[in-house]
This record gives structure tokens, C-alpha cells and sequence, in this order.
């Protein structure tokens, strides 16, 4: 065992030198002869500089190619004999193929190392952006002096915005090519709106690099816990997050303290001024609610009770540029305590937390396939979302976003739809108090709607008549203390009892998306249950998740289960067929260490992810292949659907297919479970002969093993 690991960790070594003997290779090998007016400590210094941006930025978090990127290379065709600082293209240059690499170009940008915004050097890096890339036919280009980067239109050199926010990191090849394909489409453009699909795409790459610069503070910082760590982050974080609030609504008060103006020269200044201003946060604003995690965090700071600080003023003071340097974190479009916690939190805290939190790409799909018909804002016909077992508030965090984008997309996002998003629509219940504060505060930085989340157990609460028009939840699964609300079976398992309470709460014509496990489908114990299901539901589908879709959190085999409520009372099994889908992969490697796959087919969208949307090598916005197929994909005639695996290998094997209700009526346990029918267990049956032959087999190898 400790050999292979050996192994191993030696195999690992070898590629990470391979990677960066190839990055500085290709430096050296198109390296600028040597400027005279320059000196050479700092061209090595710069071409370090770029190496580092190159293998840490591009290519380790923005899962870039390697050889899809040129630097400091010469394009006689193109640009003379002036070269281009960064090249980024839709192919890989061989070094023979320069009228395909360039014809194909999705990035351009100029490094100027160790030079201040807008500084003689940065004004000079603007004047070579806007030469170079009206040569190489890009429609923009960028600058930056690898700690923050600019992107500029090539048409008339003004800075360009994303959703009304300045972009001040490198980000996805995804958003490379939608930048290009609107700029080529319109050159006057300077802010390019996106979806919340593609959004989140772009903050959320940004954030985690952030994540990990606090990660290299933090080794010096000893934090009781990984909580405390955790909660400490997001709270530094919201700090920054209500200043953009304030200053989105019109409501910044400038004659008060805020985070802008907390910033000081001098270290001991500045956590003062943090002081002042978490201190009017817990008693002037609606954000006083948060006190507990605010006063993690000026705790931590300021020290108490006569002790020191946990944190040293000059890490402060580094913390502070971190945090202040992700902006724009509002409208970030994707759940920042999720993206927080699976940064810092260990693997027994994931395992031992795994019953409150949902992966964001599973909450931000199974929301949107949710609330898909709720494409424009209706004043006259409001709904109500619920999720009885919250949890942090991933489902709730994503429905906002998913009803806020898609209201924008019709303009009919308004003060009154606002006022909907913020106090009306969006419910959420959990027996832990702190779950609560955090679905409230993850609910608060996504933009509100945190008014109605409360701390009780959803399974002993009377409702009375309240009904709800949307469920969405992953509930806690096992056995617990209370009986499910059904005279059909007789028991305590908690997903069980949830499930018949979803069904209770939802209005007539209402309808549900509920993880479940897979025992709930198939269990004879259960067929009752599912009978009854049937018979005041309509199922809409059933979607098998990966076995490894909540690892390390859980390697539950579940399900995504969407049905509609027909009645409240027993009535005749639903009659439309039910739609199956099984999802093999969807983007993180199908085991406990759950890292991104990096599988792409960078001009045809994700190999071995069919949840997550992407950009198209024109800049079209595409759905993920599940929305895409959504409650229409049937792959019974062609006996299959190709796909590549998580190990590179192409399969063939059903997806997908309508399941008509007399088939699940004929089968004895009435089971529901889409590997059932899509992929049927098929033994394999030897003779009597083969059977004898094969225990003498293994009697042999006994014998051989005692000797």
C-alpha cells in the first residue's frame, strides 16, 4: 500500500514538472530578443511573472489547455514583428497551424508586470491592446499586471462591463467566447449581459482563486476549527457584500461608516475602522440580525476580555485587499457559503454536515427544471417556494436566482417584483437554529428574501390550511422519532414521513422536486406507499443521480423525484407515463475525492457533465444536456445513447424513456426504480458442468494458498 502510494505521489510530481517545464519551454522558446532599454533581471522577472499567471491561473482554475495558449510569440502575418504578451485560442498551435490558431483567437492580452493601474506603463499596455488587437482581428483585449486585469473594446478602448460589474480577473474560456461573439456581433457594446447560468460561470471561478489566497493567510492563523474558519470568511465577506447592497438600492449612507471607508494605510487603523463599522451594522440595519457572525469576526480582530487578537493586524490588512478585491459579489449568481464551506470545511466535517447541504450544481439545476413555467412576473397570481428541510439554503439560495433571472430575461423584473423575491415567495424550515441564520444570510447575499425562515421540525408543525404552490427539499434520511403522516404503511424513516408531508403541503396543482433515496422506489415494504402516490400524483419524472452525487457527504444511492399534486384524497393512478432519466456524469469524478473531471470537448460544450450549461465556439449561451432534454428525450429506438464515461471511455447505454404507469402496474412491488427499466440486470447462467468445473477451481487455489 505504501508503495503504490509512493507511486503515486512520484507520478504526480512528473506531470506537475512536465506542465511547468512545457509553460516555461514555450516562454523560452518564442522569448523577445533582448531590449537594450530594458534590463534583463526584469524581462526574467516578467517572463516568471507570466509563467506563474499561465500554469496557476489559466491553466490550474480556469481549466484551460496548456498548449491552446501562447505567450510572447511573433505572428509575422499578423502582427508584424511585435508580439502579443498572451494568446488564447479555440485550437492548440503546433507551431504550423498559425492562421487556424489566430483565425480562431478567443483572447488577447498584454502583461505589464509590476505596474499600477493606469500608470505610464499601464497606459502604454492600453496603446499596444488596441494596435495588436485590431491585427489580429479581436474585438477586445486585455490588460493586466497579473493582480488585476482589465478588459478593454477594441473599438473605441473603453473599459468593458459584465451585467453593469467592471471584470478584474481572467476568467473561462466559456466567457471568452461570449465576450468576443457579442462584441463581434455589436462593437459599440460595453456592458455584455448575460444569463445566470453563465454569470455564475464567471464569479464563481474568481471567487474560489480569492478562496485560495485566504487559504495561504490562513496556515498562519490558529483558528479554533474549521467553523470558526468558515464562519469567519463569510462574515468578512458580507461585510463587503452589504456596502453593494446599500449602494444597489440607493440606500448608502455616507455620513456613517462603511466598508469603503474602512481602508487606512495603516494596519492598526483599518481594523479599528472594521470595529466602527461591524459595531453599526449590529445596531443601525436591517443586518444587526447577523449579529453572531459579525461578532466572529470583530472578535477575531479586535481580541476580547483583555486577550490578543486570533488575527494579527497585517494579516487584517491582507484580508481586507482579498475580500475587497472580489468585487462585485452582488447578482454573483451562485451560493457563496456553499463555495466557502467546500473550500475550507474537511472531509469528516463535510461527512458529518453532509444531512444540511446540496451540492450548488444539482440545487441550481433540479430549481430550474422546477420552476421553468415561471417565466414571467404576474402580480395577480404570487406563489410560495418551500423547503421544509433547509438545511444552509442551497435549493432557496438557487430559486431566487433561477425566478430573479428569468424575470429579468422578460422585463418583468420590477419594485414589485422585488418586493415579491424579498418578502413573499421564498420559505424555508429547519430544526437547527444555526441552519437558519445561515439559509438566511446566504439568502441576504444573493440578493434578500429572508424574511420567512425559521427554526422548527416541519414533521411535528401544524400547518393548519397554509399550502404551498412549489416544494423543493432534500431531506434527512434514516430512521427518526415520529411516524409518517400515511394509513398505508406503518413507519418512522424520515424520508418517508417527509415525503407524505410534501404531498400534504402542496396546493392542488401544485408541484415538488424531492431527493430521495433509492429504497423509497423500490423497497416492497414500500409498495403501498408508492400506490398512494400514484393515486394523488402525477409523476412527472425521475431522475437517478450518481452514486457518488453528495460523496463525501453521503454515498446514499438517490433520486430527483418531480411529481404534481392531483388530490388530496386517493383517487385512480395517474394515467400519463412517466418520463426516467439517468445521469452518469456530471462533471466531478464518480468517487469520495469528487474533483472536477476537466472532460471537455472545448468546441462542442461539456464531455462528462449533463448539468451544467456552457458557451458555444459562435458565443451562444447552451442549456446542459439534462435541461435540454428535459421530459422529451427517448432513446428506445436507437437502443441506447453514446457518451463518454468518467475514465475517457465511449459507452453505449440507455438515458432515457417514458414509462407508461400499466407496465409499473404490472409489476408486483409497483416499482419506480429508472435502472429497472432503462437498464435491467441480466444474469449470466452457466451449466451444472461449467458451475463443478469453477468450484474445483477455486478449491485448487485454497490448497495452493494454505501451502
Amino acid at each position: 500500500m505504501a508503495s503504490s502510494r509512493l507511486l503515486v505521489a512520484k507520478k504526480t510530481i512528473r506531470q506537475s514538472r512536465r506542465t511547468a517545464v512545457q509553460v516555461r519551454l514555450n516562454f523560452k522558446l518564442h522569448a523577445s530578443p533582448t531590449d537594450s532599454t530594458v534590463p534583463a533581471r526584469i524581462k526574467k522577472r516578467e517572463a516568471l511573472t507570466v509563467t506563474r499567471l499561465i500554469h496557476d491561473v489559466l491553466i490550474g482554475q480556469l481549466s484551460i489547455p496548456l498548449r491552446q495558449i501562447v505567450n510572447d510569440t511573433s505572428f509575422q502575418k499578423y502582427t508584424g514583428s511585435e508580439r502579443p504578451d498572451i494568446l488564447i485560442s479555440e485550437f492548440e498551435f503546433d507551431g504550423t497551424n498559425e492562421t487556424q490558431f489566430v483565425d480562431n483567437l478567443v483572447a488577447y492580452a498584454e502583461v505589464k508586470d509590476n505596474c499600477a493601474v493606469d500608470d505610464a506603463d499601464w497606459r502604454d499596455a492600453i496603446k499596444q491592446g488596441k494596435r495588436k488587437s485590431a491585427k489580429l482581428r479581436l474585438p477586445y483585449f486585455i490588460v493586466t499586471n497579473c493582480k488585476t486585469s482589465y478588459f478593454f473594446s477594441g473599438h473605441s478602448g473603453k473599459e468593458i462591463k459584465l451585467n453593469g460589474n467592471p471584470i478584474r480577473e481572467f476568467q473561462t474560456i466559456d466567457i471568452f467566447r461570449l465576450i468576443k461573439n457579442r462584441l463581434v456581433k455589436d462593437p459599440t457594446l460595453h456592458d455584455i449581459r448575460t444569463n445566470v447560468d453563465s454569470i455564475s460561470t464567471i464569479s464563481e471561478a474568481i471567487f474560489n482563486k480569492k478562496l485560495w489566497e485566504l487559504k495561504g493567510i490562513y496556515r498562519g492563523i490558529s483558528f479554533k476549527n474549521n467553523v470558526e474558519k468558515i464562519d469567519f470568511t463569510i462574515g468578512f465577506v458580507a461585510l463587503e457584500y452589504f456596502e453593494e447592497k446599500e449602494r444597489e438600492a440607493k440606500k448608502l449612507d455616507r455620513s456613517r461608516i462603511n466598508w469603503s471607508d474602512c481602508d487606512d494605510e495603516k494596519s492598526e487603523k483599518l481594523v479599528a475602522n472594521l470595529a466602527r463599522y461591524i459595531q453599526r451594522l449590529q445596531q443601525e440595519t436591517d443586518f444587526k440580525e447577523f449579529k453572531n457572525l459579525m461578532e466572529t469576526v470583530r472578535i477575531a480582530i479586535t481580541g476580547e476580555a483583555g486577550k490578543s487578537p486570533l488575527i494579527d493586524k497585517d494579516d487584517v490588512r491582507q484580508i481586507y485587499d482579498i475580500v475587497n478585491s472580489m468585487r462585485p459579489l452582488h447578482n454573483s449568481g451562485f451560493d457563496l457559503f456553499g463555495a466557502v464551506y467546500e473550500m475550507f470545511a474537511n472531509t469528516n466535517e463535510k461527512k458529518e454536515f453532509g444531512e444540511f447541504f446540496t451540492r450548488r450544481h444539482y440545487a441550481h439545476v433540479f430549481a430550474k427544471l422546477l420552476l421553468r413555467d415561471e417565466r414571467y412576473f404576474n402580480p395577480n397570481r404570487k406563489f410560495t417556494v418551500l423547503d421544509p428541510a433547509c438545511g444552509t439554503g442551497g435549493f432557496l439560495t438557487e430559486s431566487f436566482k433561477v425566478l430573479k433571472a428569468n424575470y429579468e430575461a422578460t422585463r418583468t423584473h420590477n419594485k414589485d417584483t422585488r418586493k415579491f423575491l424579498e418578502n413573499e415567495c421564498f420559505y424555508g424550515i429547519d430544526t437547527r437554529e444555526e441552519n437558519i441564520s445561515r439559509t438566511k444570510l446566504n439568502m441576504f447575499l444573493v440578493g434578500d428574501g429572508h424574511t420567512n425562515q425559521f427554526a422548527d421540525n416541519t414533521l411535528k408543525r401544524d400547518f393548519g390550511d397554509k399550502r404551498y404552490n412549489y416544494v423543493i427539499t432534500n431531506p434527512p434520511y434514516g430512521n427518526g422519532t415520529i411516524k409518517a403522516e400515511t394509513g398505508n404503511i406503518s413507519t418512522k424513516r424520515m424520508e418517508i414521513a417527509f415525503l407524505v408531508k410534501v404531498i400534504k403541503l402542496l396546493e392542488v396543482g401544485g408541484q415538488a422536486c424531492v431527493i430521495i433515496p433509492d429504497g423509497v422506489l423500490e423497497n416492497p415494504s414500500y409498495t403501498l406507499l408508492r400506490k398512494e402516490l400514484l393515486e394523488k400524483c402525477d409523476v412527472q419524472a425521475i431522475v437517478s443521480l450518481p452514486k457518488f452525487a453528495f460523496a463525501p457527504y453521503t454515498k446514499e444511492k438517490t433520486y430527483a423525484l418531480f411529481f404534481r399534486k392531483r388530490s388530496d384524497k386517493v383517487t385512480k393512478t395517474q394515467k400519463q407515463p412517466i418520463w426516467l432519466y439517468i445521469i452518469d456524469n456530471d462533471g466531478l469524478a464518480n468517487s469520495d475525492k469528487r474533483f472536477p473531471t476537466k472532460r471537455r470537448n472545448n468546441r462542442n460544450g461539456w464531455m462528462h457533465d449533463e448539468l451544467s450549461g456552457w458557451v458555444s465556439t459562435e458565443g451562444e449561451e447552451m442549456s446542459g444536456v439534462l435541461e435540454g432534454r428535459w421530459l422529451e428525450y427517448d432513446d428506445s429506438k436507437s437502443q441506447g445513447t453514446e457518451f463518454i464515461n468518467e475514465k475517457g471511455v465511449q459507452v453505449k447505454l440507455r438515458k432515457a424513456g417514458f414509462l407508461e404507469v400499466a407496465r409499473v402496474e404490472s409489476d408486483r412491488f409497483l416499482t419506480l426504480l429508472p435502472e429497472y427499466y432503462l437498464r435491467p440486470y441480466e444474469p449470466k447462467y452457466i451449466s451444472l458442468k461449467e458451475f463443478i468445473s469453477k468450484v474445483d477451481e477455486l478449491q485448487d487455489l485454497a490448497k495452493a494458498l494454505r501451502c
